[in-house]
C-alpha cells in the first residue's frame, strides 16, 4: 500500500467480467504504475492468480462488499452497471467508465453529460487513455463536485418507505 495515495476501485460488476475480453488486463496496465493503491475485483468465476504478481500497491480479489469499500475510494472505474453507478455516486465519487452492454453505455454517457465522470469504449481503451482519464478525475476538482451533487440529490429523494406508501395507496384505490 502506498500511504496517503488516493484509493481506486475498479470492477466489472458480477455479470460482465468473464465477457470483458482482455479489459482487465488493459485497464490494469493502465493503473498499476500510478501513485495510487487499486483494489480490482474480478467476480467468482476468476481466479485473482491469473494476473500475475502485482506491486504492493495493487490488491484483486474475486469479491469485496462495494458498500464497505466504497467510503474509503477517491474514484470507482466500473463497467458502468446500475450498482456500480448508483454506488459511486451514493458516496459522492467520480467514475471512469468502460461500458460493456446492457444499460452501461447510456449509464455512462449520462454520468459524463452530468460531469460527475468519463467513459471510454471497453473495445478499443488503452492503458495509456485510461492512465489518462483516471489522472484527469483525480487533478480535476469539477468530476468530484458533481460527484457530491449528485450524492446530496440521491439523498434527498424519497426512499422505500415513501414507495411502499405508494403501492399501499394504489392498492387501497383497486
Amino acid at each position: 500500500m502506498r500511504p496517503n495515495a488516493p484509493v481506486i476501485y475498479f470492477t466489472l460488476g458480477t455479470e460482465f467480467g468473464v465477457e470483458s475480453g482482455d479489459l482487465y488486463e488493459r485497464v490494469l496496465a493502465g493503473l498499476r504504475a500510478l501513485p495510487v493503491n487499486l483494489l480490482m475485483t474480478v467476480g467468482s468465476q476468476i481466479d485473482p492468480a491469473e494476473f500475475g504478481p502485482q506491486p504492493d500497491n495493487v490488491h484483486i480479489a474475486q469479491y469485496v462488499a462495494q458498500d464497505e469499500v466504497l467510503p474509503h475510494c477517491d474514484v470507482v472505474v466500473s463497467h458502468g452497471g446500475s450498482g456500480s453507478v448508483m454506488g459511486a455516486l451514493a458516496h459522492g465519487l467520480p467514475t471512469l467508465l468502460v461500458p460493456i452492454g446492457a444499460d452501461q453505455p447510456m449509464n455512462a454517457k449520462r454520468c459524463e453529460e452530468l460531469g460527475a465522470g468519463l467513459k471510454l469504449d471497453a473495445a478499443t481503451a488503452t492503458p495509456a487513455e485510461v492512465r489518462a482519464a483516471l489522472t484527469e478525475l483525480l487533478a480535476v476538482p469539477s468530476y468530484r463536485q458533481e460527484a457530491e451533487r449528485l450524492r446530496t440529490e440521491l439523498a434527498a429523494l424519497p426512499g422505500p418507505d415513501h414507495a411502499a406508501a405508494l403501492l399501499e395507496q394504489i392498492a387501497r384505490i383497486r
